[in-house]
């Protein structure tokens, strides 16, 4: 007879199915991380260069659009935007 083999989501794909989760998970914590970098970096920046940082914050965009500062998220890869 075979084991039926079950697979436990890892906190990253509990995220994105919206259960609940654990950020203090090591890859989430780095992903966290990731995005706080880029944020500092777009936030200090002139708006010339925000849309390019933006774009590689967030998981697609078009090719219009604006953000105004102070922006806060906390991953990015998550947040589309469409114009």
């Amino acid at each position: 007879m075979k084991e039926k083999i079950i697979h436990q989501k890892t906190e990253k794909e509990k995220m994105l199915s919206g259960e609940l989760y654990c950020a203090l998970d090591s890859e989430l914590a780095k992903e966290h991380e990731k995005a706080q970098s880029i944020l500092r970096k777009l936030n200090n920046s002139s708006d010339i260069n925000r849309s390019e940082i933006l774009k590689s914050l967030f998981g697609k965009t078009g090719e219009n659009f604006c953000v105004k500062s102070t922006f806060r998220c906390d991953y990015g890869y998550n947040i589309y935007v469409h114009f």
